[in-house]
């Protein structure tokens, strides 16, 4: 189990209780958890997107081109990336922010990140493969996987290390999915529609629950990563090659995206559940509270109390 150390003490941390019991030692590094170091990253991230994305009329094409993914995914993701990480390495909190000790015993809620993977697999076929040269795709997996990593790392990393130093974990569950779902208003300052974008945080806020799932049953970052980054290159491949006149491509592909929001459904509810789970033993201590020893209070030659039950 991770531990940080604070100025009275040695205070250990678990993924879905927050901070418990405290030692005897001085304070160490690394830092000790908190909300507020949990959301600065964050904070940090959507205001530096509002600076840099000015309007454009050209949102839609964003990604479509070679000299696209370069410049709005692969060099500021990866800048992204390196900076969070440093971030990160300063606090100390690696270990915390990727791994979780335990798993969710509720293994059949693994069909949940299944799915997704099956939603992303029927998107390659439609995939125009010959319609970009081979390095745009090479180029374009480069960046969704720098996509994946930062963001996982801020929402499903860093920003549960702190929403989960105050908040139960099925508040850390809605928290970090409405959080994830409201990053993505950013794109309405890079000149996305305003209906479409609001339609993309849903999307996101629901995709989020899967997301977090897959920590919670896998007990680390990687699958997520891997589902974020391999659900951004069919989405983005497919609008870069896809022939908005033909119809013989964009119905099915239309259907794949009818079936994915019955997916991300079906994800929302299981990662509700599991977070909800793992809270059972903290609702059942606030239900049977502890209460004081029999005849602690009770004065001297008075009847000792009996314990009652709140």
């Amino acid at each position: 189990m991770p531990q940080w150390y604070g100025r009275r003490g040695a205070t250990a941390v678990t993924p879905t209780t927050g901070v418990t019991g405290t030692g005897d030692r001085g304070r160490r590094w690394p830092v000790p958890p908190s909300l507020l170091l949990g959301l600065a990253p964050l904070v940090a991230f959507a205001a530096v997107s509002a600076w840099r994305s000015p309007p454009s009329d050209d949102y839609d094409s964003l990604g479509r081109t070679v000299d696209s993914v370069v410049h709005a995914l692969v060099l500021p993701e990866g800048i992204a990336v390196v900076v969070l990480a440093l971030y990160v390495t300063a606090l100390g909190w690696w270990r915390t922010a990727t791994v979780d000790p335990g798993r969710t015993p509720m293994r059949w809620t693994m069909t949940a990140p299944v799915l997704i993977v099956v939603v992303c697999a029927a998107k390659l076929p439609f995939v125009g493969w010959s319609s970009l040269p081979g390095h745009y795709f090479v180029l374009l997996t480069v960046g969704v996987l720098f996509v994946g990593l930062f963001e996982e790392l801020l929402t499903r990393g860093v920003l549960l290390v702190g929403l989960r130093r105050r908040l139960p974990e099925f508040g850390v569950w809605i928290a970090s999915c409405v959080l994830f779902g409201l990053l993505h208003l950013l794109n309405v300052l890079a000149g996305a529609p305003v209906g479409s974008t609001l339609l993309q945080v849903v999307f996101a806020a629901s995709f989020g629950s899967t997301l977090y799932l897959s920590r919670r049953l896998t007990g680390n970052l990687l699958l997520p990563v891997l589902l974020h980054a391999f659900w951004d290159f069919g989405s983005i491949a497919v609008s870069a090659t896809v022939d908005t006149g033909d119809l013989a491509s964009l119905l099915p592909v239309g259907a794949i995206g009818l079936v994915a929001f019955g997916v991300l459904a079906f994800g929302l509810v299981a990662g509700g559940m599991v977070a909800w789970h793992d809270d059972r033993p903290r609702r059942l201590r606030r239900r049977w509270r502890d209460v004081p020893p029999v005849g602690v209070d009770a004065g001297q030659g008075a009847e000792p109390r009996l314990p009652t039950v709140a």
